[in-house]
């Protein structure tokens, strides 16, 4: 059970990525799973849309709900959770589900940058509205600008990613899961990395911790 955590525009998703196909994790991102429920127009969709937009994290016991479901259909493999925990009482509570299954957290990678390089680098997102591929203006560029390597799809920018609603992303982050890293590091499984730099070169500083611990 292996945990990436740290602020918006950090690069988790990216890196998530990455590490899926390296060590065969089933990765659990919960921004891909609450965008997928507001696509379908779910009524749990609804209620996130609307948390969303005004830059705060949905409740506990909406997200906690998906989150179990995932743990329960996966527990005999890899998981890598990608921005989830988000704040202590998820961690506490996902802790304990884990122990009621015998298992336990393996390690929690936190991924650090400055304030101004985050806000850079969320105003540079991009993504394929019709494959679903990632893209950073700052740190991976599609080739041709504004177009899709994979498909060819003009690109598109969330719209939740304005300075405003970015500024208090930032605050909520500080305020509710910046102190997971005080948690995880009682715990004793807590690592903290750098993310500046290109994408390659988070992702080997990433590789070389794991490594030590998946054989």
């Amino acid at each position: 059970m292996i945990f990436l955590f740290g602020p918006p525009g950090v690069g988790k998703g990216t890196q998530a990525d990455l590490l899926v196909d390296r060590y065969n994790f089933k990765k659990f991102s919960m921004g891909d799973v609450l965008r997928e429920e507001i696509e379908i127009g779910s009524p749990t969709g609804k209620k996130v849309e609307e948390y969303l937009k005004k830059g705060v994290l949905a409740p506990d016991d909406i997200v906690f709900e998906l989150v179990e479901d995932f743990v329960i259909e996966n527990l005999n493999d890899r998981i890598l959770f990608d921005g989830f925990p988000r704040n202590l009482n998820q961690a506490i509570e996902l802790e304990k589900l884990l122990a009621r299954h015998s298992k336990k957290i393996t390690l929690a990678i936190e991924l650090h940058l400055t304030k101004e390089e985050l806000i850079k680098r969320i105003l540079g997102r991009l993504y394929c509205p019709k494959c679903g591929a990632v893209y950073n203006e700052v740190t991976n560029p599609p080739k041709t600008p504004d177009i899709c390597d994979e498909c060819g799809s003009h690109l598109e920018k969330r719209k939740d990613d304005n300075l405003e609603v970015i500024e208090n992303r930032l605050k909520v982050y500080e305020e509710l899961t910046k102190p997971l890293s005080d948690y995880y590091k009682s715990l004793g499984v807590l690592v903290s990395i750098d993310a500046s730099g290109t994408k390659e070169d988070v992702y080997k500083k990433i590789v070389k911790v794991l490594d030590g611990y998946i054989k």
